[in-house]
């Protein structure tokens, strides 16, 4: 995002779960205490909805379908719940404003910083929820899963494939 934004002259929307946690001094996500999570969850939902309708168009580095994506694995092993269908919704209707979106799926493992997991099976696991969540929300048409693996070759994969489906020129 950070060398896509620019070339596009898109304001980028940075990850706001980490955002939220440097303003609550929260050096990682396992410090966040258990009986804390799940407000943790609809707080980062509700920043990103916020940060989204601020901009006609933006890029950001996760979004509200991630936020949907990450509650369905944190809770992979609880019975749905009124909080859970709320938080569907709301993820929901926002991802469905989302005219372009640039999915890159795991291609190396990231270093480890206290948000990231570093699991093989964990990412994969996060792969097939999102190409899922992608697939029934109906947002597979206007997804561009990105193939190339260094960052430099993903900027030019995301700019040609939006220059082709949107029209919008970059630098």
């Amino acid at each position: 995002m950070d060398a896509l934004a620019p070339r596009l002259n898109l304001p980028g929307i940075p990850e706001i779960a980490r955002v939220i946690c440097r303003e609550r001094g929260i050096k990682k996500l396992s410090d966040i205490p258990q009986s804390e999570q799940e407000e943790f969850k609809f707080a980062v939902l509700k920043r990103q909805i916020e940060e989204e309708e601020k901009e006609k168009n933006f890029l950001c580095d996760r979004s509200t379908l991630d936020a949907w994506v990450l509650w369905q694995r944190w809770n992979i092993c609880q019975a749905m719940t009124y909080d859970t269908e709320k938080f569907y919704r709301l993820a929901r209707e926002q991802a469905g404003k989302y005219s372009h979106i640039l999915y890159i799926p795991p291609v190396f493992t990231p270093p480890e910083d206290g948000f990231r997991w570093t699991d093989p099976d964990y990412q994969r696991q996060i792969d097939r929820l999102v190409r899922m969540t992608l697939f029934e929300w109906n947002l597979w048409p206007s997804t561009c899963t990105i193939r190339s693996s260094t960052p430099e070759a993903r900027v030019e994969e995301a700019l040609h494939w939006l220059q082709a489906n949107t029209g919008l020129s970059h630098e």
